[in-house]
């Protein structure tokens, strides 16, 4: 059992790629549905963000994994009309794969390293592998380890220290384009997870005006109540833009929200600069909105650019997240290891106490009740004393062992339902 991992991220591909590949949560359950029943494979992981589209599957061996993963990419890169560059590896090996699934969920393949929004899309993932009946054991473990993982780095390093996640980010620009923030009017336009952390952010900055757009109100409304804002829906964009100073946009939209032709009509009569921020991926404003007079246009990407020069104090860090890595990947791989050894493990107890089983069949006999009774506690108890050496051996090495020597392993403690006793020899 191999896991490897197909893995689109912003190292490798620009926004306007990503846009391309990323996964709505309905397509998401429908692609892993459909990949679980035509690859018969019941462990499969799909996270797809902003920053990343990865996809994380357990194959019976590496060549298997890299197979599939690789007509997968062939797929997608005809079906949404991209390509990754050739020098870039997008299909990752076992121990790579292990690896990177925890160092995503410790914040260190992060745009902005050591963000702490990555834990929940990792949540996420298992989530939408559940509805499509698509986790396994053996994913739900590496799943939980990942997350394990990404809580200690936070703990125990300072990688997520400093208010530096996307939500941060998006207020951080705004103080350099408009200096004070306070007094100022915000549009926000959706109401998801990062739309709610902007806000958060939003919270400590006085006289400031807000206004939450989202296709449903009711979900606007609710963050509005929270945060001190006025609700509303996508028909009242136009009059959001004309008076803020700040339009903050993330939306699930498959199309831009924010079209420059619209924009520029909605500008006309506005004297003073106008700071749009996309969080969304696909974007949700025209890139061409950021060449009119007095629009300030910054994407995820620009974003991660220009905080680039604050994230000393979390580089510090790494050294110190990579151990942690290392130490849960290499738990995560002793787990693992004992897995593909369990067939001869189980063989070999039972073979042990199915001859324990008879000679006390064959003593009933010839001992007294009250000594039948105690070497029924006993055998059991000298069995397990006994295997317990062989069995820490056995799972501590499995990965290192040849298949086929696990399978004459177990077929070497296959013994008949009655064994025959010495005297019978």
């Amino acid at each position: 059992m191999r896991i490897n991992c197909l893995a689109l991220d912003h190292q490798i591909l620009p926004i306007e790629v990503r846009e391309k590949i990323v996964f709505s949560h309905d397509q998401a359950i429908q692609f892993l549905t459909e990949f679980r029943h035509r690859y018969q494979i019941e462990d499969v992981l799909l996270i797809s963000t902003c920053n990343r589209t990865e996809l994380y599957i357990l194959a019976n061996n590496s060549h298997e994994g890299f197979g599939i993963l690789n007509s997968i990419l062939q797929t997608w890169q005809t079906d949404r009309d991209f390509r990754v560059p050739i020098q870039c590896a997008a299909i990752h090996s076992h121990g790579a794969s292990v690896r990177r699934l925890m160092r995503i969920a410790a914040g260190l393949e992060s745009q902005i390293i050591g963000e702490s929004e990555v834990l929940g899309q990792v949540r996420m993932a298992k989530d939408l592998s559940d509805k499509a009946g698509a986790t396994g054991k053996v994913m739900i473990r590496l799943w939980e380890k990942a997350l394990r993982c990404g809580k200690r780095v936070r703990s125990e390093t300072r990688l997520g220290d400093g208010a530096l996640s996307v939500a941060y980010g998006a207020l951080w620009i705004a103080r350099k384009i408009h200096g004070s923030l306070k007094g100022l009017s915000f549009g926000i336009i959706g109401a998801g997870e990062i739309s709610e952390l902007v806000l958060k952010n939003l919270d400590t900055i006085k006289d400031k005006k807000l206004r939450i757009l989202n296709r449903s109100p009711e979900r606007a409304e609710l963050l509005a109540e929270r945060f001190g804002g006025i609700a509303g829906s996508l028909d009242e964009l136009a009059v959001t833009i004309q008076e803020s100073d700040v339009v903050v946009c993330s939306t699930g939209s498959q199309i831009p929200l924010i079209k420059k032709d619209e924009l520029s009509t909605v500008l006309k009569e506005r004297k003073r600069s106008l700071l749009l921020i996309d969080l969304g991926v696909p974007r949700d404003i025209e890139p061409d909105c950021g060449n009119l007079p007095q629009v300030f246009l910054n994407n995820l990407d620009d974003l991660a650019r220009l905080i680039e020069e604050n994230l000393d104090e979390r580089r510090s860090a790494i050294p110190e997240a990579l151990e942690i890595v290392d130490h849960e990947a290499h738990r995560f791989e002793l787990w693992l290891n004992g897995l593909r050894s369990e067939p001869a493990l189980k063989a070999l107890r039972k073979a042990m106490e199915d001859a324990c089983q008879f000679e006390l069949e064959l003593l009933k006999d010839e001992v007294d009740q009250e000594t039948h009774e105690k070497l029924l506690v006993l055998l059991p108890r000298l069995v397990k004393r006994v295997l317990h050496k062989p069995t820490e051996d056995l799972r501590a090495q499995g990965g290192d062992l040849e298949p086929r020597f696990l399978k004459q392993l177990e077929a070497l403690f296959q013994m008949e339902d009655r064994p025959e006793s010495e005297d019978s020899a």
